[in-house]
């Protein structure tokens, strides 16, 4: 296949990737004010900027990477001290040195960038006192002279990918003690309320995908000048995406869930990441790869950190997915999906007077007429939040006020999958009502929801620098598992960075 005709193909998978974005249809309904509740309080503060962020250069990078203690232990641990194929040969450097050098990438650009820095005698000093301080003289005295080049790298590298789930596993538990230890996701320290959730206790997450090294997606094509063949390396792990709702990208999809300290620059921690496997948009339009790859990482998180007050995730979770979340007593919040219409909720009959609720941007409304026959949805004001704990699950509630002539109405209305919901339908043999799919625990046209969706935005600033960390946003490393563990070191870095500027800081 030539180079055009290449390039041709690719142009037509992206459009045809554009083409499955359905055009956004005018409702023909109109929805009402929304009204002062315990959502929209008359009394909200927003929440205050947060101080700007000093720049952080390479070498302080480098300087918390090797203070982590986490670092040493996770790849004592973990990491192999033998290289493959060489029948009991040992590696040139100690396991948490090739821990260090992945995070070096991430600070350096590249693997080629990162070995040569290491060979200069004063930042392999750097590294030689972190591990004199971590692990002793001996150890710090028995390092070679000089550090690890690409080569070493290069060698090492297989024997990583082969306990790459295990390295992803404890690397996700140092993390998530770095943040418990940190205050993150405490139990006992000031926590806020369900309604308004400290930051700390908010766990926000997304999914990014990453560009090869290169886009050829053909192994070998033919100069239509010249006739001559040429081979190219291709990543087959990589293939067209959908980022940002209709944006396609050629790259591997990789999902984090972090989280951050309130007015503290340099203190996001990545609690957990991993890769969701490649599925073409045809085969899975719904992004269902990514949003089950992000309903386990949350749950590893909830087994480890049961001190979660609220996630908060972007619209490839749906009801299914935050029901089970619900039930675990945690708030979950997602922007409303573009396609969720106006469903009927229950008709509240009473001695003189009727109304009928629907749901309608994630909250109860009732159906009003209007003069030239729009429907209105009018908003009902909640409340109350009441919150039960049953044996097995939590059950959440909105207590609303329906606004009536002859004097108002307060009836409860679950947020929770009832079981009621889960019955099947007999016509279409489905679940009569996906209840957490069109009524949320914080509706999003909310103060409070407005308040979690811009925490939801700090996941974007993560991804934005882990695409310029690396030469031309490229991570540099084929295959799926090749760019994870990368991505496993800018991690690394990051949670770094935010320890050490957490001991800087006056108590």
């Amino acid at each position: 296949m030539t180079t055009a005709s290449s390039s041709r193909r690719k142009k037509a998978l992206a459009t045809n990737v554009r083409k499955r974005a359905r055009p956004k249809k005018k409702p023909d309904w109109i929805m009402g004010a929304i009204p002062e509740d315990i959502f929209s309080p008359a009394h909200f503060d927003p929440e205050p900027k947060c101080p700007e962020a000093r720049p952080v250069p390479d070498l302080e990078r480098l300087r918390h990477v090797v203070a982590n203690p986490a670092v040493y232990e996770v790849a004592t641990a973990v990491l192999p001290h033998k290289l493959p194929g060489t029948r009991g040969c040992p590696a040139s450097y100690p396991p948490y040195v090739y821990l260090i050098y992945i995070c070096a990438i991430a600070i350096y650009d590249t693997a080629r960038s990162a070995g040569a820095t290491l060979q200069d005698a004063a930042l392999w000093d750097v590294v030689r006192e972190g591990v004199r301080r971590h692990l002793g003289d001996a150890e710090a005295d028995a390092l070679p002279d000089t550090g690890p080049r690409r080569y070493h790298w290069t060698g090492y590298q297989p024997k990583m990918l082969d306990v790459l789930p295990q390295l992803r596993d404890a690397s996700r538990d140092a993390w998530i003690a770095q943040a418990l230890a940190m205050g993150c996701l405490s139990e006992t320290r000031p926590r806020g309320s369900r309604l308004r959730p400290d930051r700390s206790q908010v766990v926000h997450g997304d999914a990014t995908v990453v560009r090869p090294p290169s886009d050829q997606t053909e192994e070998t094509t033919r100069d239509e000048k010249t006739g001559e063949l040429r081979r190219h390396r291709v990543d087959h792990d990589a293939g067209l995406q959908i980022e940002g709702g209709d944006r396609t990208v050629y790259g591997k999809k990789i999902v984090t869930m972090a989280l951050r300290r309130a007015q503290t620059p340099h203190s996001r921690i990545v609690l957990n990441m991993d890769s969701a496997r490649h599925r073409s948009p045809e085969d899975d339009p719904d992004r269902e790869e990514e949003a089950s790859t992000t309903l386990r990482l949350a749950h590893e998180i909830l087994d480890r950190a049961p001190g979660v007050l609220a996630f908060t995730q972007d619209t490839v979770w749906r009801g299914k997915h935050r029901a089970p979340l619900i039930a675990h007593g945690v708030t979950v919040f997602t922007r409303q999906h573009d396609g969720a219409t106006p469903r009927p909720l229950k008709h509240y009959v009473y001695r003189r007077c009727n109304h009928r609720i629907y749901t309608a941007t994630g909250r109860a409304c009732e159906l009003l007429p209007t003069v030239d026959g729009v429907s209105l949805y009018n908003p009902l004001p909640v409340r109350d939040d009441p919150v039960r704990e049953g044996k097995k699950s939590f059950r959440f509630y909105h207590d609303v006020e329906i606004p009536c002539p002859h004097g108002p109405h307060r009836e409860l209305i679950p947020v929770y999958e009832t079981r009621e919901d889960r019955e099947l339908d007999p016509r279409t043999r489905r679940p009569r009502f996906n209840r957490t799919e069109h009524i949320r625990q914080i509706p999003p046209l909310t103060d409070y929801g407005r308040r979690l969706l811009g925490f939801r935005q700090d996941s974007e600033s993560h991804h934005s620098n882990l695409d310029y960390t690396h030469r031309d946003k490229r991570v540099p490393a084929y295959g799926t598992d090749g760019a994870l563990l990368l991505c496993l070191g800018h991690a690394w870095v990051t949670n770094s960075i935010a320890l050490g500027t957490a001991h800087e800081r006056p108590h």
